[in-house]
């Protein structure tokens, strides 16, 4: 970071610096940026070795990058790469940028894509990241001076590392053998806290088996890791994995790199696959999260973001990936294509694929044998744009469709009879199968958008998971016919902004809502000016006893619906409220189960909302919103949210009256305060700025009395 920032700005070609990939900071240019300057998002070009089956993927890595500043267009995929460097070329010519181009594995992948800077008396920076020495002294022009090598880890900081891995528990006889085991990690930490994770499992509890973790790493380890190294150590988490997670392992093979992934798409599509035992009278869905959570605990998966204490969203190392491909090729697990040719090897190759996916921009014209030789793929999921069309009338064996790509249907869909999960994350162009009612298996129905309820959904008993964004366009008869969908347990419905449910929809959603008994997951997400939709308060007066995850942030009420003090076993809320009173928050305070929620009240100023004593005793993140200043009428009493952990204030800038909440130092468990004052334009004034400083600086005095000395996040 140093290193950068202190490159002289009148550099007359762009200063190359290289790091590792271990190095991952926040990045800035100088702050005397003008509004002809540019930073471009981190091309990233983990193994992109230029082989010709693989210069697609590095050109359409260029253009996802380009195509956020609005330089390349929706066509751009059928460019060929010399052009698309040309482009880019000719676009920065004039311009000071400054360019990350991430995890370079060869020199040729370099070569090509250093054609795209162009050479100007900008100031303009490219920085590289490599694991490889070879490729580094090539970036920088075999000058040392412009490689920036990531120091392994102390040995102090690898045992920090490596106790929080192990959950700070190392007992005294195993503490020689462990030194012995750290040693071998070379400082490294994933492979420090991969090992740890690995020594905290059940499958290693006993002296002779963490000897054998020992003996399995190798010899150069401690001295020299490398690459190769650490892929034995992720290798060897994997041989110690229970026989029941490593296929589930294995499918994050189907996902591309640094894709954010979502928890529930995961286990749902593990569901269909088979991956997941059944266990007397435990939901199979609950079982799979077990297994998920089994595989954040062994820190085989990075957590992205959490909501009420679990992961719903987390990513797959680059070196853990590149094993799971390595054993799903070997194995036959999983097949990956990054183009067409990618398509013509599969379909030359020995073994049958039975799940496919499709990464990046895969073109050419699909023959006729090459689309039948894929009938017998199982699970099938397509990321990035291309003019490859599967025919999936000819898919017989689905049971997993995700596509978070353009699509086109066929028109009939019936003969997909083993089609358990379909998710089509992507904008429909055109009219659904009229026949999807007549899948019988499906448990998960992802629409596209645009999309609404099919016709006859009352058939789709099977159904357990339905998500469908124009509820506006859904017939009055298929609405009701939710009601014969009692296998629902996910149910998130919407319409599109500015468009709204009648009266008689809404009453007619309410009423099947309330039929829904084994419902878990509640969100319905209507334009808020639409009329009527306070009834739900009143239609719903016996609302589905399970629910777990209810989101009404669009709806608005005038104050909390009385069912809503039923719902046992409800973990996170997100509500709009009117006029949020102080016997609201006592209301909502004694749901038992309740750990995250958001509170949006469009006023606040006729009553003061005092937290007491008592009141929501488990909660551990809230949001409080309100285009008033919330900050003055927000009080807490000793007792109250005794392990909340994240408070998070949301309120107009311009009505802010000087005050911080009351009691926040009662907060005992409180770690974080964000602050996301409202009505903040992009110019700013003196009066604007003024007020901001003035609003961190008290909430920072606040803190500093708090007793745990929480953070003050402004956003």
């Amino acid at each position: 970071m140093e290193l950068l920032c202190n490159a002289p700005a009148h550099a007359t070609v762009p200063a190359r610096y290289v790091f590792p990939p271990e190095k991952r900071a926040a990045l800035q240019l100088d702050n005397d940026l003008t509004h002809d300057d540019i930073k471009l998002p981190i091309i990233d070009l983990h193994h992109g070795a230029l082989s010709d089956d693989r210069r697609s993927q590095v050109a359409a890595e260029i253009i996802a990058a380009g195509k956020e500043f609005g330089f390349f267009q929706e066509s751009s995929h059928n460019h060929e790469l010399q052009e698309i460097v040309d482009h880019v070329r000719e676009y920065l010519k004039h311009k000071r940028y400054f360019i990350l181009v991430d995890d370079v594995w060869d020199q040729s992948a370099w070569n090509i894509i250093s054609c795209a800077f162009p050479e100007n008396s900008n100031g303009s920076r490219v920085m590289v990241t490599t694991g490889l020495d070879d490729v580094a002294l090539c970036a920088c022009h075999s000058d040392p001076a412009c490689i920036y090598k990531m120091k392994h880890l102390k040995e102090q900081d690898s045992r920090r590392l490596f106790q929080l891995g192990s959950d700070n528990v190392c007992p005294p006889q195993f503490e020689d053998i462990s030194a012995e085991i750290l040693k071998k990690c070379g400082g490294l930490p994933l492979a420090v806290i991969t090992i740890a994770s690995l020594l905290a499992s059940n499958e290693a509890r006993s002296l002779n088996e963490w000897k054998r973790i020992k003996n399995a790493l190798g010899a150069k380890s401690a001295t020299q890791p490398t690459l190769e190294e650490m892929r034995g150590i992720l290798n060897l988490s994997y041989i110690h994995l229970p026989l029941h997670l490593r296929p589930c392992l294995l499918y994050l093979g189907m996902y591309p790199e640094d894709r954010d992934i979502y928890r529930d798409d995961l286990v749902r599509q593990w569901i269909s696959e088979g991956f997941v035992c059944s266990s007397r009278g435990v939901d199979l869905e609950d079982v799979a999260k077990g297994y998920f959570n089994e595989l954040i605990n062994r820190s085989l998966i990075q957590h992205v973001h959490t909501q009420g204490g679990e992961v719903l969203y987390f990513r797959v190392h680059d070196m853990l990936l590149d094993l799971i491909l390595s054993k799903s090729t070997t194995d036959n697990f999983i097949s990956v294509a990054y183009n067409y040719e990618d398509l013509a090897r599969l379909h030359s190759c020995e073994y049958k694929v039975r799940r496919l996916s499709l990464i990046s921009s895969v073109g050419g014209a699909i023959t006729e044998a090459l689309a039948t030789s894929m009938s017998q793929v199982r699970s099938y999921a397509q990321f990035g744009e291309s003019k490859y069309i599967p025919h999936l009338s000819q898919f017989k064996y689905f049971k997993v469709l995700a596509r978070g790509a353009k699509i086109v249907l066929p028109t009939e869909i019936k003969g997909l009879v083993h089609l358990e999960t379909l998710e089509l994350l992507c904008d429909s162009t055109q009219s659904f199968p009229s026949d999807i009612n007549r899948l019988v298996n499906l448990f998960h129905l992802i629409l596209p958008d645009g999309t609404a309820l099919p016709e006859g959904i009352q058939n789709m008993k099977s159904v357990r998971t339905l998500n469908c964004s124009v509820m506006s366009e859904s017939s009055l008869e298929d609405i009701k016919g939710l009601r014969e969908l009692t296998n629902l347990k996910e149910l998130i419905l919407s319409t599109p902004y500015g468009q709204c449910l009648t009266v008689e929809r809404a009453d007619a959603l309410v009423s099947s809502i309330g039929l829904l008994r084994d419902l878990k997951h509640l969100t319905l997400d209507c334009d808020s000016e639409c009329d009527g939709y306070e009834k739900l308060s009143d239609s719903l007066s016996d609302p589905p006893p399970h629910l777990e995850v209810l989101d009404l942030e669009t709806w608005k009420f005038s104050i909390v619906p009385g069912w809503i003090r039923e719902l046992r076993c409800l973990r996170i809320l997100k509500l709009c409220v009117l006029r949020l009173s102080g016997d609201d928050i006592r209301v909502l305070g004694k749901l038992p189960s309740l750990v995250y929620a958001i509170f949006r009240g469009l006023d606040v100023s006729q009553d003061k909302i005092v937290v007491s004593t008592g009141l929501f005793l488990v909660l551990e993140e809230v949001l409080f919103w309100s285009d008033e200043d919330v900050t003055a009428y927000l009080s807490f009493e000793a007792g109250a949210m005794p392990k909340l952990q994240k408070l998070i204030l949301g309120f107009g800038w311009k009505e802010w009256m000087g005050a911080t909440p009351v009691g926040m130092e009662c907060l005992l468990c409180l770690q974080d305060i964000q602050l996301w004052p409202e009505g903040t334009g992009a110019e700013s004034s003196k009066d604007q700025d003024d007020v901001l400083a003035a609003i961190e600086s008290s909430f920072k005095s606040a803190a500093s009395m708090h007793p745990g000395h929480p953070s003050v996040t402004f956003h």
